[in-house]
């Protein structure tokens, strides 16, 4: 365990900037406080790299994921300037993409740590949190050009609502496996 020192507390900072973003995304409700709850977000967020970046220091594939997410803020905000139109679309759906493979890069190399460390059980979380992601960004995907065709966009829009409640497991699912995966690690 001694060879992972920055990995258990970078994912303890991972998993407690995920809480917090949950949280202040449902104070975001509330008016007045929606104000502090978007400032709250932000710090949240870079606490949530500063964590993959320490973590980085061990696990290359988390370095990895902190380089995508990089990539991934610098594709948000390129995004604000297409709106809905088709680019936008297109925009979006590589913007789903990128952060599945950033869930990727985490999950199955903090798993592969998992397994080195005798964890076996928190690496078999990683797995169910990537198969449960990539199945939600397939049907995303799918559902987002099937919402371009008129009629069917009623039944996408619909399936999108099972697919959005997945995707709020597989989250609470990927922080919970953040969560073992400090512990294991001794954070």
């Amino acid at each position: 365990m001694e060879k992972f020192t920055n990995a258990g507390p970078g994912l303890r900072k991972m998993f407690i900037a995920a809480v917090g973003i949950i949280i202040c995304s449902v104070l975001a409700i509330i008016p007045i406080i929606n104000i502090v709850a978007g400032i709250g977000s932000i710090v949240f967020g870079v606490l949530s790299m500063v964590g993959l970046y320490q973590a980085g220091k061990d696990i290359q594939g988390c370095m990895m994921a902190f380089y995508i997410t990089i990539a991934n803020i610098v594709l948000s905000i390129i995004r604000t300037f297409f709106g809905a139109g088709i680019l936008g679309i297109v925009l979006a759906i590589c913007a789903t993409v990128i952060s599945l493979s950033i869930i990727y890069f985490v999950c199955n190399s903090v798993s592969e740590v998992m397994n080195q460390v005798g964890a076996a059980a928190v690496a078999q979380k990683g797995h169910t949190v990537w198969m449960i992601n990539l199945v939600c960004c397939c049907v995303s995907v799918v559902l987002t050009l099937l919402g371009l065709i008129p009629i069917i966009n009623i039944f996408a829009a619909f399936a999108n609502i099972i697919v959005a409640i997945v995707s709020l497991v597989g989250t609470i699912l990927y922080m919970l496996f953040l969560n073992d995966g400090a512990k294991a690690l001794g954070a």
